[in-house]
């Protein structure tokens, strides 16, 4: 565990893109939820496709700090409340209407890696009743990957769509996770969007990621390139 972290923290130095891939930040929650109950969600840092979940003790920077948003049906904006549970950061919300709520979460370390800004961010969807009602994602998210829903499709095909603010943002890069350790790259199309077929069942993370060249001053000191790396979990059956 400790090699990793080492290995991550060296990348961040360097500023390479590899740090994409070696850890980041992910929302796990169910798709659906009850109306009137409960809805428990869990935050994570790590290396999704090879088990590794970091500690909260062990995480980067001041990412534990993060903080979690909820946007409700319709298009409220509500903090949750978080807890540190030492291996992860859990929070939950209770849901009082049908339709889809949007968990997100945003967040820029407070240290650079070098003279690189690092920005981690997650986007996961939770759908409540049985009616086609849905909130639309947030669009205030400078960088997000969602599955999009795909009504009358094949659907053994899943599709997501890389954004920045609201417009597609093509050429990204994009990893597809298994919780089997499965994983593929690929690169959005004009659109944004990247389609692919899962190979097994089960749980899946999305990650997406993009280095920038943009010089800017961040808690003191001066960066030339801002990095963003964004995820979405979701279970396929």
């Amino acid at each position: 565990m400790k090699i990793i972290t080492q290995l991550f923290l060296i990348l961040i130095l360097l500023g390479g893109k590899q740090v994409a891939m070696a850890h980041a930040i992910w929302i796990e929650s169910k798709a659906s939820a009850s109306k009137n109950q409960p809805h428990d969600v869990k935050i994570f840092y790590g290396e999704y496709a090879s088990g590794e979940k970091e500690s909260t003790d062990k995480w980067y920077s001041d990412l534990k700090n993060l903080e979690v948003w909820l946007t409700t049906p319709d298009n409220q904006r509500v903090k949750l409340d978080v807890k540190d549970e030492q291996g992860h950061l859990a929070t939950s919300f209770v849901p009082e209407k049908d339709g889809v709520y949007y968990i997100s979460t945003v967040h820029a370390t407070k240290d650079l890696g070098g003279t690189t800004k690092y920005n981690f961010s997650s986007l996961v969807p939770v759908r409540v009743g049985k009616l086609a009602i849905s909130a639309t994602s947030p669009k205030d998210l400078p960088f997000s990957v969602e599955k999009i829903t795909t009504n009358g499709k094949n659907k053994s095909v899943i599709e997501v769509l890389v954004s920045s603010n609201g417009k597609a943002v093509k050429d990204a890069e994009v990893i597809v996770m298994s919780e089997t350790g499965w994983t593929k790259t690929f690169k959005t199309n004009e659109n944004g969007v990247v389609s692919f077929s899962p190979q097994w069942k089960g749980n899946y993370v999305v990650e997406a990621s993009q280095m920038n060249d943009e010089a800017g001053r961040w808690h003191d000191k001066d960066y030339t390139r801002n990095w963003h790396g964004t995820t979405t979990f979701f279970e396929h059956k």
